[in-house]
């Protein structure tokens, strides 16, 4: 971790100072900044701020520099000096090689006063390079640790105590490509591990093989086969005890005249463990069709038809979908698409027996360049399950506004109202929800711009909650390169069913920002 950090560092100073004398052209933004929390109440219920940080603040932010002999430097790297870091680079180079490494932190909190929490690391690493036109190699690697103490969110008596979790995830990967006119086929090996430093016995190492291709059939090159196989395997280290699959799939692909394309695709999945004699398959095949009418319309329709099968035990599934847009203006669409999935016990039983789900969306977008746009959505999802008594209705309705040519600033709002009616044989669970948001930055006058936003939600029924967002703005340009900005956030939430769950945040953002450009 320190290592890139001084890497990262080492990257700054050369492009604040070494940069500008090389031959290429190239932009991006150096800041330097603090920031300032006041928080008050518990501190596990509002998610927006588990990742803030108090601090001193360095940033190289949308830096890109390209060289004359082509070669591509990009560069994010956020949040430099505190614990919420989230940086990103690459360097390359059209056709020859690529190198993209990035490295996050996260955090969640789980108790009243911050001191149970888990902090994720997430490091990772790839590279590739075209040995020839035809041929790219390709490896990386990724990190990912976490450590803390996870409290159960939803024990009301308080009886669980905090459990300590401690964990590494290490996973690396090589593989090859090979790209000819349309055909493409590709291999790739990787091997990880999975350590607890709390418990031995949950270590595991993992390996997976992949292979996929892709052809044209030779003198029917609107007909095009694609296919693959997979093979994933874990074992604990202290047992040997493994779990693994072999996964094959294939399909075809048609384009055919009067811009009809028709897919068809087959998958079979057989799992198994050292433990257990009968393994369980998994088929599936899926087949779809898409007709687009060029600029004004287009539909997709498909059927998918699942089959689980642990010997004892059948489950099948017959899945329909469709979808369509739809332009009768330049600067009018529409959208809708449906999902209906049914789930039948052919054979034994399991726990959750039939199940129906169905889904179902639309909207409608006018937008004018000049102007702004205006986005209406409508959705609702239900799932039934007759052997539970248990159905689920959730619908949502969303109004989305922005404004671009107000005289003097730019303006987005927006509205969504969500309701949703959970009921089992014993209990019915309701909520209506209200979210309401709203930005708007003001033109620049004299160096000096200013904006507000809010967003604010409030929730009923068998939830009374309330939770609001108030963002100030400022900043000052000095000499064209220099930026000089204050942000004040104002956070607070509400449950008010539980006395202690309660929260509020202010936190004041002070910042200084060197306008690069090469």
């Amino acid at each position: 971790m320190h290592r890139s950090k001084a890497l990262c560092f080492s990257l700054l100073l050369w492009i604040v100072t070494g940069a500008p004398t090389l031959a290429g052209s190239g932009v991006g933004q150096v800041k330097i900044g603090y920031t300032i929390m006041d928080e008050e109440g518990n501190l596990s219920v509002n998610q927006s701020t588990f990742n803030c940080y108090e601090g001193f603040d360095l940033s190289l932010e949308k830096f890109r520099y390209g060289f004359d002999n082509g070669m591509r430097l990009s560069a994010d790297l956020q949040r430099l000096t505190l614990n919420n870091r989230n940086l990103n680079f690459g360097l390359e180079k059209s056709g020859l090689f690529g190198v993209r490494m990035f490295n996050n932190q996260y955090r969640r909190i789980y108790d009243f006063d911050g001191g149970s929490y888990v902090r994720r690391h997430r490091t990772g690493t790839s590279v590739w390079i075209n040995p020839h036109r035809y041929i790219r190699l390709f490896s990386g690697g990724e990190w990912i640790g976490r450590n803390g103490r996870v409290a159960e969110l939803f024990d009301a008596a308080g009886a669980a105590p905090p459990e300590d979790l401690d964990y590494d995830q290490h996973a690396y990967n090589f593989g090859l490509r090979v790209n000819y006119y349309g055909r493409m086929v590709q291999a790739e090996y990787k091997t990880g591990s999975y350590t607890d430093n709390n418990d031995a016995t949950r270590d595991q190492k993992l390996s997976r093989v992949n292979l996929v291709g892709i052809v044209p059939v030779p003198r029917y090159e609107w007909a095009v086969l694609s296919g693959g196989f997979r093979h994933f395997e874990t074992k604990y280290k202290t047992t040997d005890f493994a779990i693994s699959s072999n996964n094959v799939w294939g399909g075809i692909r048609l384009k055919l005249p009067e811009n009809f394309d028709v897919n068809y695709y087959v998958v079979f999945d057989r799992s198994l463990s050292d433990s257990d004699y009968v393994a369980t398959d998994n088929i599936s095949n899926t087949f779809y069709v898409t007709h687009t009418w060029p600029g004004m319309a287009g539909l997709t329709a498909g059927y998918q038809h699942d089959i689980n099968d642990d010997f004892e035990d059948e489950v099948q599934a017959n899945s329909m979908y469709s979808s369509g847009w739809l332009m009768p203006l330049p600067v009018l669409e529409f959208r809708g698409e449906y999902g209906y999935r049914s789930e039948t016990v052919e054979d034994g039983s399991r726990l959750l027996g039939d199940a129906d789900r169905n889904r179902f969306k639309i909207s409608g977008r006018y937008s004018l360049p000049e102007t702004g746009s205006l986005t209406l959505k409508f959705e609702n999802k239900i799932r039934k399950n007759d052997q539970l008594g248990s159905k689920v209705d959730f619908s949502r309705v969303t109004v989305d506004n922005v404004l671009t040519a107000l005289e003097y600033a730019d303006l987005t709002c927006g509205y969504s109202f969500s309701k949703g009616k959970y009921r089992n044989e014993e209990q019915v669970f309701e909520f209506r929800d209200h979210l309401v948001h709203g930005d708007i930055t003001f033109e620049e006058y004299h160096g000096l711009t200013t904006g507000f936003g809010a967003v604010y939600y409030r929730s009923h029924r068998d939830l009374d909650v309330e939770h609001f967002t108030l963002r100030f703005s400022g900043s000052y340009r000095i000499k064209k390169d220099y930026l000089l900005a204050v942000v004040y956030n104002v956070d607070n939430f509400d449950d008010f069913l539980v006395r202690d769950q309660y929260y509020t945040a202010n936190i004041v953002e002070i910042s200084l920002t060197k306008i690069l450009s090469y």
